[in-house]
């Protein structure tokens, strides 16, 4: 459960409300940046290697390994970029959202798994030609998983939301009416301690 902290340091546990904490989430997007990194460098070397006896798809391979690092660094770029741009409304954030939105999620798999394919159908006898396509396919998978769950948590935090407003709307009507109970009632017992002091202390109505 999600537990909320006062200024006191004593915690407690929200009831009813959706959960926010995504553990799961966090270690994933964690472990895809770790071994995106990785995997750009492993594959650069690859190209390298390949270019080095004399193969034309070593420059390729090396110029996939750039856009590999670059697609797996969008995060840090992300940052950099919300620091020295603060307008949101700014024509440099405007591109950038757009380049996310092109590359973000599932979509890079549709990079990687043909760059995949492609090393571990030529290795030339290079045997981390493998190992590059083996951390390319986990990191295609990584990524599907990751905009799986992002969009299972979307949809469970629109339910949650809807419910917590649907609750709302059915508890406000009995809200009101005890409302007006009791200022009714305060408004008779006033008026009728109001009036008995009249008649006591006047001795007539």
């Amino acid at each position: 459960m999600v537990s909320h902290v006062n200024d006191f340091g004593s915690t407690k546990k929200s009831a009813g409300l959706p959960e926010y904490a995504k553990p799961i989430e966090d270690h994933l997007t964690l472990f895809i940046q770790i071994i995106g990194i990785c995997t750009a460098i492993v594959v650069s070397g690859v190209g390298v290697d390949v270019a080095y006896h004399g193969h034309v798809m070593g420059f390729y391979v090396t110029g996939a390994s750039v856009v590999i690092f670059f697609l797996e660094v969008t995060w840090a770029i992300t940052l950099f970029i919300q620091i020295c741009v603060k307008n949101d409304e700014s024509l440099c954030w405007n591109c950038w959202s757009s380049v996310l939105m092109i590359t973000r999620g599932w979509r890079r798999s549709l990079f990687y798994l043909p760059v995949s394919c492609i090393l571990a159908w030529k290795p030339y006898r290079l045997w981390l030609s493998f190992v590059a396509a083996g951390l390319l396919a986990i990191l295609a998978l990584a990524h599907i998983a990751s905009s799986a769950l992002d969009r299972r948590s979307f949809c469970q935090m629109n339910g949650g939301v809807d419910q917590i407003g649907e609750s709302l709307l059915h508890t406000r009507p009995d809200c009101y009416d005890h409302f007006e109970e009791v200022l009714v009632t305060e408004v008779l017992d006033d008026g009728s301690g109001a009036q008995g002091r009249y008649v006591d202390s006047d001795g007539e109505i």
